[in-house]
């Protein structure tokens, strides 16, 4: 593709969509126009002589703005079920009016359910009841009804995504590990984690942009490796210096997930209703802090009914459409992706230099304590 293109990419605020912003600019890209909801999402990406424009998909006259003189969208953005759907329908609305040359939308493997085995992209999409899940199938069907309309539209369908700057899988992972409280799940961790590094979900996106075979299609991006759970859990605790992880029983597992379950919905319930109250009190009575403290803790290392669900499941979404039709191949081995991850987390004093010990409470308030992206 020429480095002359016109790229406007949406969310960019956001772990994806912040890393394409930066790697287009890195790698030459002489225009790119990054979109944003708002301003204090700006800072990662305003390292770079890049242009930042407010571009929430919610608000059609901001997209219209955002896409003036716009070659390529790649819309990254987020949020929720609604913002998702209607968000994406604004989205191809814009890129249909300014007559865009490419459109890639970023899906995801959650829209074939919770099915299991070998899935390529002809396996049919899932309908599981799950809000994210639902609304990124809607997504993709209002896609490719602007396709038909002229829209030369991309989806990429990646699977567990991670990196420097990944909340969830990182960040979250990390903070649980150095709590004390995280382990080895017996009967339960062994399913597949379908691992996809940052940079190699970038490189797809520029496969998608320049080949002619691209446009029409849906193509799933995985990674290099096939690992469990238990593995992934082992491989970034080992990375980050700490003292073995010890083997939790399924029958403990699931009875702490079961019995958590309640406080979380309580815990959230009385935020949402009485957060004000609630903060006042935190900040005033250390024995309530304390109190709070314990129980944020055991709620954030303890893993939900659905968690682990998805650490038993054994799915592998294969690449062969995009090795075939892209030329898309994973360069990033997990142990690499892990260890680059470390390293972020160690640049940005997310953990110790030495042996990761920094507490699980400093790396919660420093990652962002109600909400990882």
């Amino acid at each position: 593709m020429r480095t002359d293109t016109r790229i406007l990419v949406t969310g960019a605020g956001g772990f994806i969509g912040g890393w394409i912003v930066e790697a287009l600019y890195l790698d030459g890209f002489k225009y790119v126009r990054a979109g944003i909801r708002r301003w204090s999402s700006a800072a990662r990406i305003g390292r770079f002589p890049v242009e930042i424009v407010l571009c929430d998909i919610m608000n059609p006259k901001q997209i219209d703005d955002a896409m003036q003189g716009v070659d390529v969208v790649i819309h990254c953005a987020m949020g929720s079920s609604d913002v998702i759907r209607k968000g994406t329908e604004n989205m191809l609305d814009g890129a249909l009016k300014h007559h865009v040359k490419r459109f890639i939308h970023f899906s995801t493997v959650d829209v074939y359910g919770t099915v299991e085995g070998p899935i390529d992209e002809k396996h049919p999409l899932v309908h599981s009841g799950k809000a994210y899940g639902e609304a990124k199938i809607e997504a993709e069907n209002l896609c490719w009804s602007f396709y038909k309309r002229g829209v030369p539209v991309v989806v990429l369908r990646p699977s567990i995504v991670y990196g420097p700057y990944a909340k969830l899988w990182i960040g979250k992972f990390a903070e649980r590990l150095q709590s004390g409280r995280w382990g080895l799940f017996k009967g339960v961790g062994e399913g597949t984690c379908n691992l996809v590094y940052i940079r190699d979900l970038v490189n797809a996106t520029y496969r998608a942009l320049e080949s002619n075979n691209a446009v029409g299609q849906a193509f799933n991006v995985n990674g290099a490796d096939l690992i469990t759970w238990n593995e992934y859990f082992s491989r970034l605790n080992d990375a980050l210096g700490l003292p073995q992880l010890r083997e939790i029983g399924q029958r403990k597992s699931t009875v702490r997930s079961v019995l958590m379950k309640p406080t979380k919905v309580a815990a959230h319930f009385v935020l949402d209703k009485f957060g004000g109250v609630i903060t006042m009190m935190y900040q005033r009575y250390d024995f309530l802090r304390t109190i709070a403290k314990r129980i944020e803790k055991s709620m954030k290392t303890t893993p939900s009914g659905d968690e682990l669900g998805m650490y038993g499941r054994k799915p592998s979404y294969r690449i062969e459409k995009a090795r075939t039709l892209l030329g898309y191949e994973p360069a990033f081995r997990v142990d690499q992706g892990i260890e680059m991850s470390v390293r972020w987390l160690r640049h940005e004093s997310l953990v110790s230099h030495n042996n990761g010990t920094e507490s699980s409470h400093t790396l919660q308030m420093r990652v962002g304590s109600r909400r990882y992206e």
